[in-house]
């Protein structure tokens, strides 16, 4: 991204030139901003929305902007005729076999045009309009006339109706805005107290542009360079656009590469008004108004490009991810030397391995003893090492000798599963009879001895090295979340533009919102693991 300053007096002048074109038009700051830039950038704007929204006021303010210039503005019906807009035939030159129009006061002589309900005028009128956009001359009985427009705004509460030969003009309005009537309670009270709005405004000369200053802008605007940055939102909408067009085909939006081109003088032209010589991420906002065509379309485009521009607005990880694994093996480190990280349990050494001795329920001695003691406990021994194995095994017994009328099994678990020979276990332990066939006894888990996560002793001079390594790893954290505040800030000031609304343009910064949300968890998280181990007793010589 660039990392221009945005304070210069271009970017001023686009905002002080916004408020006043805007002066008593509620909730219409954005669309005046728009139509704005269609007009410096040369290209002609199609305002969608109800009669009486403003938008005939907004297109005659906007004429304003430059010095000397000429508005032509007309209500397009079906009976419309060349005549009203492009001017009467000349009878004088009509009865010398000339077919000249007098073109003075009407459109080809015009630098800012209104046609208002552009759709219902007739093929003869938009054929001939279409030429005059796209060559920006008037062919007057086979002459050309140069047309001065600067910007044409045409308005309709509809789009052009489909199968009627008018893509083409369609396509030539680069920019389109939907105009609603208004939406706030406040903003409503304010209007239906309030005087009438005035066409007519009153623009400082210093803010206007003269005809020499426009035709300046536009050699100026060829110098803006586009981000790569840029580059890789655009793509990835137009992949977007495929995706969205396969699954809707009936209201599928076709871009064209003349069109890109538009769209491309209309984003150098932001950049260029706000001091910038770059295209940058939030300049591709402005594609909401761009790339839709239908009303059926026009909010799921406006996501995919939201949805694209905020996928792009990803902070530099690198210091984060370094500080992490520094501080995971911190983390590791404490809990190795601070805290028992499994637990402890109380074996003891048979035949030289660690086993816990486990005293079995009361089972008969032999079913022939006829006594009163023909009961016992069976006192065995399981290896430790079998613990969350599945593995089928055969006790100890005190000797270190195998239990064979046991087997054992832990089945993956800290619970040991213990089976007995069914033969014993019907007619007694020290019957002699066995058929190798064993039943379900008992379960038994080993005894703890010391459980996990409880205390070690540490000496102090250990626990004073893990202190200084938190404290510095906190540092460390607490500089990525100054820098990366400290960026964010600059860039919301880079990104500042009025012609993107500001709760828009924070979109931008989506991705570095979030990660400023990871690291703040990520101190937490430190700041924890500090007062652990500042607060871990030390043991006593």
């Amino acid at each position: 991204m660039s990392n221009q300053q945005t304070n210069n007096p271009m970017k001023k002048r686009m905002e002080d030139l916004i408020e006043i074109c805007s002066d008593g038009l509620y909730e219409r700051e954005e669309i005046v901003a728009i139509s704005l830039l269609s007009t410096l950038s040369g290209q002609s704007i199609f305002l969608y929305g109800l009669p009486g929204t403003a938008k005939s006021l907004i297109a005659r303010r906007l004429s304003k902007v430059f010095k000397e210039a000429t508005h032509f503005e007309y209500l397009m019906q079906r009976f419309s005729t060349p005549e009203d807009v492009f001017g009467p035939v000349s009878i004088q030159e009509l009865k010398q076999d000339n077919y000249i129009r007098k073109t003075e006061g009407y459109l080809p002589t015009a630098d800012f045009a209104f046609l208002d309900e552009i759709w219902k005028s007739s093929p003869a009128i938009l054929n001939t309009l279409l030429t005059i956009i796209n060559e920006r001359v008037y062919r007057n009985n086979g002459k050309d006339e140069k047309v001065p427009l600067k910007a044409l705004v045409a308005a309709s509460n509809e789009t052009p109706p489909p199968n009627q030969g008018l893509e083409a003009l369609y396509d030539r309005f680069v920019l389109r805005i939907i105009v609603n009537p208004m939406q706030k309670r406040e903003n409503f009270e304010k209007l239906f107290d309030g005087g009438s709005v005035l066409f007519d405004i009153n623009i400082p000369n210093k803010l206007q542009f003269s005809q020499d200053e426009w035709g300046q802008l536009s050699n100026e605007i060829e110098k803006v360079k586009t981000s790569n940055e840029v580059f890789a939102i655009i793509n990835a909408i137009r992949v977007s656009l495929e995706d969205f067009n396969a699954s809707n085909s009936e209201i599928a939006v076709y871009v064209s590469d003349r069109r890109w081109q538009k769209i491309a003088l209309v984003l150098k032209t932001s950049a260029l008004l706000c001091d910038r010589n770059e295209v940058i991420p939030v300049d591709t906002l402005i594609l909401r108004h761009c790339l839709w065509t239908l009303e059926e379309n026009r909010e799921a485009i406006n996501e995919i490009v939201e949805n694209r521009v905020r996928e792009f607005s990803c902070a530099n990880t690198e210091e984060l991810d370094s500080w992490e694994l520094n501080h995971k093996d911190i983390e590791n480190g404490v809990s190795e030397t601070f805290y028992y990280t499994e637990d402890i349990y109380d074996t003891e050494e048979i035949a030289g391995k660690q086993c816990f001795s486990v005293t079995s329920p009361e089972i008969k001695k032999d079913q022939n003893y006829y006594y009163d003691d023909n009961k016992m406990n069976i006192r065995f021994y399981i290896p430790i090492e079998y613990l969350n194995t599945s593995e089928s095994f055969k006790p100890l017994n005190e000797n270190g000798t195998l239990e064979t009328h046991l087997e054992c099994n832990f089945n993956g678990k800290k619970s040991c599963e213990i089976k007995i020979d069914e033969k014993i276990l019907k007619r007694g332990w020290e019957s002699g009879y066995t058929n190798g066939s064993f039943v379900k006894w008992f379960d038994e888990k080993p005894p703890i001895k010391i459980k996990k996560g409880t205390q070690k002793n540490v000496d102090s001079r250990v626990k004073n090295i893990f202190v200084k390594d938190c404290n510095e790893s906190l540092r460390i954290l607490e500089k990525i979340i100054l820098n990366t505040k400290s960026y964010v800030n600059k860039q919301r000031k880079i990104n500042e533009t009025p012609f993107v609304p500001m709760e828009k343009s924070e979109l931008v910064l989506d991705g570095f919102k979030s990660f400023i949300g990871e690291l703040e968890n990520h101190r937490l998280n430190a700041e924890h693991l500090l007062e652990k181990v500042q607060s871990h007793a030390v043991s006593k010589k």
